[in-house]
């Protein structure tokens, strides 16, 4: 009778063919797994940016102000009036972003993430922004927490974002940055001293009631407007 069939026993696949359990486990799950691993593992790599040294051997992430930059009586810090922290991060685009090469332009230090809701709904206020005032001077770095190129690049295309967007592979620059949460904005002027720092979303100019807890456009170009040394164009 097929009911005091014993589980040890050869499992009958059909006429002159007898598969055993342990056999099958050896020559098709097993190998299976094993490709499945390898696959996980390139995914993961890829979505990571790849490896956190720059070619020239120098490890992505905060590193040392340089000395000729460093402004006598000024501390570095992350508080409005202290010089911003260096860092060295590899870009979506195959390039590098070093924070003090760019001393004599204002930046926009933005940190997001493509499944931060609040960072989808300000984007397109610094892609207006960017357009509109990169031909006197201003850079908008949008610096991606931890996800990867393989995660933010469609992201970026979809939003238009045509500024620099580097890499925070290990999240060790939000960790210098001291990030409260996303985003978290900092407006960084040619002298490379903060000069304001807004947690949150941006909001856009709304005609009725004000959003509590965030600032109207208006007041982003405001900001803007003081790393520049002009009022807005």
């Amino acid at each position: 009778m097929t009911d005091n069939l014993q589980a040890s026993e050869p499992l009958e696949s059909g006429p002159g063919l007898t598969v055993r359990p342990r056999g099958l486990f050896r020559r098709v799950v097993l190998p299976l797994l094993v490709i499945g691993l390898i696959v996980a593992a390139i995914w993961w790599l890829e979505s990571r940016g790849g490896d956190d040294v720059s070619p020239t051997g120098e490890r992505y992430g905060p590193v040392e102000l340089p000395a000729a930059l460093h402004t006598t009586g000024l501390e570095i810090g992350t508080e409005e009036g202290k010089l911003a922290p260096d860092f060295l991060l590899g870009a979506l685009d195959g390039s590098e972003v070093r924070l003090s090469a760019l001393r004599g332009q204002p930046v926009v230090l933005n940190f997001w993430a493509t499944w931060c809701a609040p960072c989808r709904q300000e984007l397109p206020q610094f892609v207006s922004a960017y357009d509109r005032f990169q031909g006197q001077g201003l850079v908008v770095l949008g610096v991606n927490m931890q996800e990867g190129k393989s995660i933010a690049r469609g992201f970026a295309d979809d939003f238009g974002m045509k500024f620099p967007i580097p890499i925070d592979v290990d999240g060790e620059v939000g960790d210098e940055y001291r990030l409260l949460g996303l985003p978290m904005t900092y407006f960084i002027d040619r002298e490379g001293v903060v000069r304001s720092v807004f947690t949150g979303p941006l909001q856009e100019r709304r005609t009725d009631t004000d959003v509590r807890g965030a600032i109207e456009q208006s007041d982003l170009e405001q900001r803007i407007a003081q790393i520049l040394g002009s009022g807005p164009q």
